[in-house]
């Protein structure tokens, strides 16, 4: 009987020893990895901002995991959560500087963690990097005490979201086709819809956080939407870093809204226009716009450089997760342009430069708009998001149908006089 004391004693002996020697041990994991991925450096900080763009690519957790989102996925406070067999969490964004560096804290099977993406040009591509620092659990420890790996799942969730990031964008954004359409007739529609005025560079994250509050105060008032979200472009100043757009969500029936409200309710009238579609990522929008620019010169049409410009985005993420399969469509006014007073002179969508494996354009005589450089990249929480029937319309005798595909190439961005505003 004394023996079996002994040996019970003995066990609990060892036991009290071995949890003081796991609790003692230093449980901190610093885990960095970094990879080269073949696409512009903007593209790739919006594309990991983005997180509904985490569940198509597997960042964090593959594509058995259910994933829940706040209503705003881009952006800070924006928050995503997952949950499958294997594992749970919970991710939220901090801070965010432009094209630069994301910070997020995550909470992945009960660890905190904070995690730091950076973005450096580099030849060929963007630079990636993603540190993640934490402490591991009494149970993490007492795992890396057996298998003499610290940290060891972290890195393993790093190592192959790097992987799937850089397989997924590499192929998808190579795979893209632009067209240039008729002159159509855009059809008009009453729309409700914020206007901003921001920086070039906010353009993305501004309409990542209305668009989502737009279809939020639609629901919530029982508005009937009607098609695709676009913008609706006011001016575009390059120099002065400085746009004016509306972001608008069209709906069924017209709305008043009293002056000063958040959002106004309007209707953009049926216009004349060139109709140019790309069908691919939004980093290939510029040259888009240059190639429905090239044919406005080749066919002597008109630009209505006072009119308003528009990007309708008729299929996006709501419809499909990968953006080889995102449809934009274009439209450039078309016809004599409205006496206008004298005022400063600003920049609309569509003045760059084609990249070198496009043939040049060349401006026509009319004073034309510049086209943003680049488009927001997944924005979010959209009524068939970024979806509506293309306008249609007669062709004119003297239009032709241009098409353009190959690899994304990063525009350069020109400026151009535009016609004072009416």
């Amino acid at each position: 009987m004394k023996i079996v004391k002994y040996v019970l004693l003995l066990l609990l002996l060892s036991a009290i020893a071995i949890t003081v020697f796991i609790a003692t041990q230093d449980g901190k994991y610093d885990i960095t990895k970094e990879s080269v991925i073949k696409v512009p450096k903007t593209v790739l900080y919006n594309y990991i901002g983005e997180y509904r763009n985490w569940e198509n690519v597997g960042i964090i957790s593959d594509s058995t995991a259910t994933y829940t989102y706040s209503d705003i996925s881009y952006g800070k406070g924006a928050t995503m959560g997952w949950k499958n067999t294997n594992s749970e969490g919970s991710i939220n964004t901090t801070n965010l500087i432009d094209s630069d560096s994301i910070i997020q804290k995550a909470t992945i099977d009960g660890l905190d963690s904070q995690i730091k993406w950076s973005f450096k040009d580099t030849v060929g591509g963007t630079k990636i990097k993603v540190r993640m620092v934490g402490e591991l659990s009494f149970k993490e420890k007492a795992y890396a005490v057996l298998q003499g790996h610290s940290g060891e799942k972290m890195e393993a969730v790093l190592t192959q979201g790097l992987k799937n990031l850089k397989t997924f964008l590499v192929d998808e954004l190579a795979n893209y086709n632009v067209e240039v359409k008729n002159q159509v007739t855009k059809t008009g529609v009453f729309y409700i819809g914020q206007p901003v005025r921001s920086k070039t560079s906010d353009i993305q994250k501004r309409t990542g956080e209305i668009f989502p509050k737009l279809m939020a105060f639609i629901k919530e008032n029982k508005i009937v939407p009607n098609g695709a979200p676009f913008l609706l472009y006011k001016n575009f100043s390059a120099q002065k870093d400085s746009a004016s757009y509306i972001v608008c969500v069209p709906i069924k029936d017209e709305m008043y809204t009293a002056p000063g409200s958040e959002f106004e309710g309007k209707k953009l009238e049926a216009f004349q226009a060139l109709k140019t579609t790309l069908k691919g990522d939004y980093s290939h929008l510029p040259i888009a716009w240059a190639a429905a620019r090239k044919h406005i010169a080749d066919n002597g049409l008109q630009e209505n450089t006072t009119a308003q410009y528009v990007e309708l985005y008729s299929k996006g993420m709501a419809q499909t997760k990968r953006p080889s399969e995102w449809v934009t469509d274009i439209y450039i006014p078309i016809g004599a342009p409205a006496p206008a007073a004298e005022t400063d002179a600003v920049l609309m969508p569509g003045d760059i430069k084609v990249p070198a494996r496009t043939p040049a354009v060349t401006a026509p005589a009319t004073n034309k708009p510049a086209r943003p450089e680049g488009k927001p990249a997944g924005t979010t929480k959209l009524p068939a998001y970024n979806s509506t029937a293309p306008a249609t319309g007669t062709r004119p005798a003297t239009s032709k149908s241009t098409t353009t595909s190959g690899t994304a190439t990063k525009p350069v961005t020109t400026t151009a006089q535009k016609p004072a505003n009416p």
